[in-house]
């Protein structure tokens, strides 16, 4: 007889193919008529699995209780689905690179604060890679792995959705396992591609080699499973980051989405992959798709209110941000937003508020430092003193490595020294930040946007230059 842990569905897709409805109603069914769901320990609440045995008993109580009353028909419960077959293994692809994860990581620090909003934008996307499942199109048949694959699958998503150095580690050693026990596993090495993407965006370990176990990841689930929506999504983001090939990126996107349109992360990070070119119309219609698809992310509603901020619609971006900050005070991206806007507008002493803040919830204590020195330029001598001190502070905070070249740029350009601010962006594309993903659309330098020298940067980092007749 088949045990119930070899029947176990994974997720609210699953669960709603085997029903043969969409998600909305099975959820309801869960909330209003007892559907046995379980979730993870301490996971997100999206993480959850069913067995099948349960369900079928569940649906037979429901069909007895139902005999004798007339029910809506479109709120009764269907019989399951007939089982569907497994996916055929695919031809094994080159070796990819050895993980070493457990040294690497411990010995590797945290990156310090971001200065572009934009930047961090895109850090937090990394972040909510963790926190979605690979979605089950109603056309593909999902595969099955052994019971003790899937429940290492489980688990690293969880520890991926932690956002720690220690559940990155832990979620990359689980993906390897499983991916050892069953190469043909696509699923598996769709989590482990995000999980590379994601801990190379932390700085948790080196790009160069984060990025190609990213890239060697995602091409074997692809190679598994051609039509893998969250194979190509992972594809796409490594291919933004690391070979910088935008139009390469915005194809597969678009793949991942005709694939799978109901991935709300996938529009996600393709609306801020868009929004650093410069792009505000693309960027808005995939942020809202996003957010119709999950409401309830904190990440997709900030970000929203970040490409609001950038496609000039101010107001209604601080009040996302202000109710969103108020709603999550251990929320970093919140702050930190507020804190570009508000320094964009010469709002220092709101914009010293909110600088602050992140600093302390990123437990960053150079940024803590830099606002010292900030506030204290305020009181004696204004918003020009301010941005001085903050300079110099920046400066000394650079040459400890704790400061990104490209934040001391971004400040030389807001105090006029448009050489310095061109020295620091050369020093920030000589030691490949990612902030420079931000050099098109970050406000400090719009004051350079005539300077053929900044010109010429923001093109060779594969990006149009604004039109300067508003700089």
């Amino acid at each position: 007889m088949t045990s119930k842990r070899d029947r176990r569905l994974r997720d609210w897709k699953e669960i709603a193919a085997f029903f043969g409805r969409d998600e909305r109603t099975v959820r309801r069914w869960e909330r209003q008529r007892g559907l046995p769901v379980h979730r993870i320990s301490g996971g997100a609440r999206n993480l959850v699995f069913a067995y099948t045995d349960e369900l079928e008993r569940w649906l037979r109580g429901e069909s007895a209780a139902r005999e004798d009353t007339a029910a809506a028909a479109e709120d009764t419960p269907p019989r399951p689905a007939a089982p569907v077959s497994v996916l055929p293994a695919a031809p094994v692809l080159a070796e990819m690179p050895a993980a070493g994860v457990g040294s690497d990581i411990r010995t590797l620090r945290r990156r310090p604060l971001l200065f572009g909003a934009a930047a961090l934008a895109l850090l937090a996307l990394a972040g909510t890679v963790a926190m979605r499942g690979n979605t089950i199109l109603p056309s593909r048949a999902p595969y099955r792995p052994d019971p003790r694959v899937q429940d290492l699958y489980l688990d690293a998503v969880y520890h991926l959705g932690t956002r720690q150095a220690d559940g990155f580690t832990h979620a990359i050693q689980l993906l390897t396992e499983a991916t050892t026990l069953d190469p043909n596993y696509a699923d598996a090495y769709v989590k482990l591609a995000e999980a590379y993407n994601t801990i190379s965006q932390f700085t948790l370990m080196p790009p160069n080699e984060a990025y190609p176990r990213a890239l060697a990841a995602a091409q074997r689930a692809i190679a598994l499973d051609p039509d893998n929506a969250g194979g190509y999504a992972a594809l796409a983001f490594t291919t933004f980051y690391w070979t910088k090939d935008f139009a390469r990126s915005r194809e597969l996107f678009e793949r991942a989405i005709r694939l799978d349109p109901s991935a709300a992360a996938t529009h996600h990070w393709y609306a801020l992959t868009l929004m650093v070119t410069g792009d505000t119309a693309t960027p808005l219609r995939e942020i809202g798709l996003a957010q119709q698809l999950n409401p309830e992310s904190r990440a997709i509603l900030a970000n929203k209110a970040l490409i609001l901020f950038y496609a000039g619609q101010v107001d209604a971006a601080v009040m996302i941000l202000q109710q969103l900050a108020k709603a999550e005070p251990n929320l970093r991206s919140p702050p930190e937003y507020l804190a570009t806007i508000y320094l964009d507008q010469e709002r220092y002493t709101d914009f010293l508020r909110e600088y602050r803040r992140a600093a302390e919830v990123a437990s960053n204590g150079a940024r803590r430092a830099i606002a010292d020195a900030a506030e204290q330029g305020l009181r004696q001598s204004g918003g020009r003193g301010m941005l001085e001190a903050m300079y110099a502070e920046q400066i000394r905070q650079f040459e400890r490595n704790l400061e990104p070249a490209f934040k001391v740029a971004g400040t030389a350009a807001m105090l006029g020294l448009g050489d310095d601010a061109i020295r620091y962006l050369g020093e920030s594309v000589r030691r490949k930040e990612a902030d420079m993903l931000g050099i098109r659309i970050e406000p400090p330098f719009k004051t350079l946007r005539a300077d053929p020298r900044y010109r010429a940067i923001v093109a060779a980092e594969g990006f149009v230059p604004a039109e300067t007749s508003g700089a």
